[in-house]
């Protein structure tokens, strides 16, 4: 993520990410799913219901399956990527993902 300039607040359980998200204004948010306290799942479901539609959810995790991409999705997520991934892709998605959020909350007149 630095080497595309894009600066991160790492948090290390759901209920962190929850607080963190609360105290810090963020273009989009990274989420694994296999999280202490709460699972990945119910932290993007309560994200969802916090934060701004616009604002990109990613789930990057070791969980892979049709259920577990299901899931991930139907609790708010924009992208799912299960280990091995190609980090590459995965920064490109949360990009263009961003810039879209940008461009709708502009009114589409870009950045």
């Amino acid at each position: 993520l630095a080497v595309r300039g894009l600066d991160s607040v790492p948090a290390y359980s759901g209920a962190q990410a929850l607080e963190l998200y609360a105290q810090c204004r963020v273009d989009a948010v990274l989420l694994d799913v296999m999280l202490p306290e709460m699972d990945g799942f119910e932290c993007c479901r309560r994200l969802r219901q916090t934060i701004n539609h616009l604002t990109p959810i990613v789930i990057v995790t070791a969980l892979d399956g049709e259920d577990c991409r299901r899931r991930g999705y139907q609790a708010g997520a924009n992208a799912y990527f299960a280990k091995p991934f190609d980090p590459d892709e995965v920064v490109q998605t949360l990009c263009q993902l961003i810039d879209k959020a940008r461009q709708t909350r502009s009114g589409g007149r870009g950045r």
